[in-house]
């Protein structure tokens, strides 16, 4: 037996995942990708399954932070997504096999674990600083209050509605601030847009320009709706959008700047601002038709999101105003001249990185002086007054391109070191690993080489490609139902990608990353929840199939409806397989994104074994008061170890651990004639969520203390042995 199939060291893990939510490893940090799992929880899944039941905490823990070697172990994920799993195993001296239906997915993963010199990769940014840099540059140009020249951090716009009573054109500002810095807010006027720096809020201001008194926290638009400024008439946002015919006019109205001298400042754009952007969209005018654009139409036809559609943007290209289409063009073009391929890609990937912050989707957030990323929510979200970015960056700001290639040089530079932080006050970079995949074209090959790696951009349905019975482990997080759209978000990415790859890769050469195959619960695309559980029920034959009879198949879930945890179980069933444990640990993040509606903020680690080879309890087919029994008991434990970590729990989480519970008791209990249905027992355990609740959390159960005096002792064993401390094989 496993150890992760009797414990997992949640007490001491789960404030490490908390820490890494809050700032994800270097390699992580590449590229977007939605509902990107922690690579510390990863590392100790994998550990935890290959240590044997009865491993000692310390040792658990020495592995972890000093390093372990799993002897050219094969660990599959079907669903590899931004590739957590393929980069931890790589760590532990891994073979790896990688699979994913989205062309971005794969060429993430792909550039994280492919070795590359740091000089190399220097050379390569030098000489586009050398030309995009310079070309670019221009456009952004300005002059400080002062007069020096400067350049510009960012443009603030604003959009234009028409009234459909009095024909009057309205700014649609939501306020009118912004910064909050220092006591010191700077603030615009609604009339003459000149800038105000006032101590602090003022919600009289006074514009010393034209008169104008106005609150700078109150504007005209606002959850959908914006109020005219002249006949204060109320109205939709949408049916202004409706009346034009497209999406709405675009005004800009003021500037951030960098000055070597005064530093940053804010100001009105003036007449030559004004003829640099005039400029900028002739050039635009003159070139277009030899830009490298996306020209695609945004896929309107069973869209999950009517968003931007319904807001007047049908292509890809209409998300970006001229200078930025012109700038990214002129960068594109310059990343596809570098002759080293792989630094060619790496750099593609810093490109599409930096389109994140790149668009005229982005807000720029005064309390925190910078502009924020599109897909910091998943989804395609229009707003009223956009931030547009300097592509190529000056000394402060994000986004930019020089720190989306700062951010990759820092991932491979990790990949050269990777370390841990442990959660003990420090981190050392562990001298016997590295992330680093050598690719393989299939599995004869995998088998002879070390550290390979072998990835599929295609469906998981069919493994064909791997022989029966040679996986040890399959490690994944599978996609939860309807709640991410993976290729209705990538192809906002996907479709500047394909203009570099789609000469390169086969999997490029389509308008779109969708897949017909693609596993996900959309049912304006006719995908219901039966066509999920089919195409999942596919995976877990296929991974069954090649899966060693002693493996783990292991996944992370959560959801916060019943329906998805019976889905699971039933699948899992008809696949052949049981759970044989479910431990809780921290989940991705703060804001929980892979939970749906819930905000669920811990997973359930699904420990799965083959039914027919697998071990299972010998008393079968329990009455359901015995299951009932067994249920609480687990998930009243299991919640009190989540407290213990330090960390909070609420009604949903506890629901989340309870359903986990119940479906892993079930499927490793029910014998040919269950004496209580699936359906029937989950919405019986449903129905108890709030007696686990009562029971942990009000004090007639009371959590044990932490074992502080503990942890602090297994972190000095660790920290004084760092140094001869040399990892052993796990066998």
């Amino acid at each position: 037996m496993a150890l992760i199939e009797t414990t997992f060291p949640v007490e001491t893990l789960n404030p490490v995942a908390m820490a890494e939510g809050n700032s994800k490893k270097s390699v992580y940090q590449m590229h977007k990708w939605w509902a990107r799992r922690l690579g510390s929880v990863f590392r100790m899944i994998l550990l935890a399954a290959f240590r044997p039941d009865g491993t000692r905490e310390v040792e658990l823990w020495q592995d972890f932070l000093r390093g372990a070697d799993l002897q050219g172990k094969v660990i599959l994920d079907p669903f590899m997504g931004g590739g957590t799993t393929i980069v931890e195993a790589l760590r532990l001296n891994c073979r790896v096999i990688g699979v994913d239906i989205n062309p971005v997915a794969w060429f993430v993963t792909k550039k994280e674990i492919e070795p590359i010199s740091l000089d190399v990769l220097d050379a390569a940014f030098a000489e586009l600083e050398r030309t995009a840099g310079e070309e670019i540059r221009r456009y952004y140009r300005t002059t400080c209050p002062s007069g020096h020249a400067s350049e510009v951090m960012y443009f603030f716009w604003v959009k234009v509605a028409e009234c459909e009573h009095c024909g009057a054109r309205t700014r649609l500002f939501p306020n009118h601030e912004l910064s909050r810095r220092d006591h010191v807010n700077v603030a615009f006027c609604p009339d003459c847009l000149q800038i105000v720096e006032t101590p602090g809020y003022d919600p009289a201001t006074v514009c010393p320009e034209c008169g104008r008194v106005f609150d700078p926290r109150r504007g005209v638009s606002g959850r959908g709706v914006f109020r005219c400024a002249t006949c204060g008439r109320e109205q939709r946002l949408l049916d202004a959008v409706k009346r034009r015919g497209g999406a709405l006019d675009l005004e800009l109205h003021a500037l951030e700047g960098y000055c070597e001298t005064c530093g940053r400042f804010f100001k009105r754009v003036d007449a030559d601002d004004l003829r640099r952007w005039n400029e900028a969209r002739s050039e635009f005018e003159r070139r277009k038709d030899r830009l490298l654009i996306p020209w695609e139409a945004i896929p309107a036809e069973g869209r999950s999101d009517p968003r931007p559609i319904n807001h007047g943007y049908t292509h890809y290209y209409q998300m970006f105003n001229e200078r930025q289409l012109l700038c990214l063009s002129i960068l594109l073009v310059h990343i596809l001249r570098i002759r080293n391929p792989n630094a060619r890609e790496l750099m593609l990937l810093a490109f599409s990185d930096c389109l994140d912050a790149n668009n005229m989707f982005c807000k720029y957030e005064v309390a925190w002086h910078k502009i924020s990323l599109f897909f910091g929510l998943h989804a395609y979200h229009p707003i009223e007054r956009p931030a547009e970015n300097n592509v190529w960056g000056t000394a402060f700001g994000r986004g930019t391109f020089v720190k989306c290639f700062e951010k990759v040089r820092r991932g491979k530079a990790y990949c050269e070191r990777p370390h841990e932080r442990g959660g003990y006050g420090g981190s050392a970079p562990l001298s016997t690993e590295r992330i680093e995949g050598h690719l393989v074209a299939d599995f004869a090959e995998l088998e002879r080489t070390e550290r390979a790696a072998l990835l599929r951009c295609q469906s998981a349905e069919d493994l064909s490609f791997i022989p029966d019975r040679s996986v040890d482990a399959v490690v994944t997080d599978p996609p939860y139902f309807d709640n991410v759209q993976y290729s209705e978000l990538a192809d906002f990415f996907y479709v500047w990608l394909r203009l570099g790859l789609k000469d390169v890769y086969p999997w490029f050469v389509p308008p779109s990353s969708a897949r017909p195959e693609e596993i996900v619960k959309n049912d304006k695309l006719g995908k219901t929840t039966d066509f999920f559980s089919r195409g999942l029920s596919r995976v877990l034959t296929e991974c069954r199939r090649v899966l060693k009879d002693d493996g783990l198949l292991i996944f992370t879930f959560h959801h916060n409806q019943i329906w998805a945890w019976r889905e699971i179980a039933q699948l899992l069933l008809e696949s052949g397989f049981y759970i044989s444990a479910t431990p809780i640990v921290r989940s991705e993040g703060k804001s929980g994104f892979h939970s749906s509606k819930g905000n669920i903020r811990y997973d359930a680690i699904l420990v799965c074994r083959k039914a027919d080879e697998g071990q299972r309890t010998k008393d079968r087919e329990w009455t359901a008061g015995d299951l009932e029994e067994r249920i609480l008991s687990d998930a009243v434990f299991w919640v009190k170890r989540t407290l213990d970590s330090g960390m909070a729990v609420n009604d949903v989480d506890v629901f989340a651990v309870v359903m986990a519970k119940t479906v892993e008791w079930y499927t490793k209990s029910a014998g040919p004639h269950p004496q209580v249905s699936l359906e029937e027992l989950l919405n019986r355990m449903a129905g108890l969520v709030a007696q686990v609740c009562e029971s942990v959390l009000s004090g007639q159960a009371r959590p044990s203390e932490p074992y502080a005096a503990e942890v602090k002792q297994l972190a000095l064993f660790i920290l004084e042995s760092q140094e001869k401390y040399e990892p052993s094989p796990i066998r």
